[in-house]
């Protein structure tokens, strides 16, 4: 499933995972990337820095905007069957992982920094 259908699927047939009021109701979907590892294989995060695994979490605005934190993490299936996790039973990030995640988006962010600015600044140029 592809991004754009994962979103459509999630906006139509999920839940808030903080307050679990349905996500139909929301103007946007905020996603949170949980520092927890996912019990399942399918929709986690970690791509952009090479590597997957993590939870991930969907709120709607209202709890975006008073920054309340994800009960559940979220799992679709590739039949559209929505799953919820507890974030507080699934096993948390070890140190090691954020710093190489940190350093990985990072290095990315860098990466397109200079391809935006025709790679000016390696090497000091």
């Amino acid at each position: 499933m592809d991004t754009e259908e994962w979103v459509e699927r999630i906006s139509e047939g999920a839940k808030c995972c903080a307050c679990c009021k349905p996500l139909k109701n929301s103007k946007n979907l905020h996603i949170v990337l949980l520092e927890r590892k996912a019990k399942w294989k399918d929709n986690t995060w970690g791509t952009i820095a090479g590597t997957s695994g993590y939870a991930l979490a969907v709120v709607c605005d209202k709890c975006a905007k008073r920054g309340i934190e994800p009960k559940y993490a979220v799992e679709m299936s590739n039949k559209s069957e929505v799953r919820y996790h507890p974030v507080n039973e699934l096993e948390p990030m070890s140190e090691k992982e954020k710093l190489i995640l940190q350093t990985l988006v990072g290095l990315r962010l860098r990466m397109k920094t200079l391809k935006r600015n025709g790679m000016r600044g390696v090497l000091g140029g």
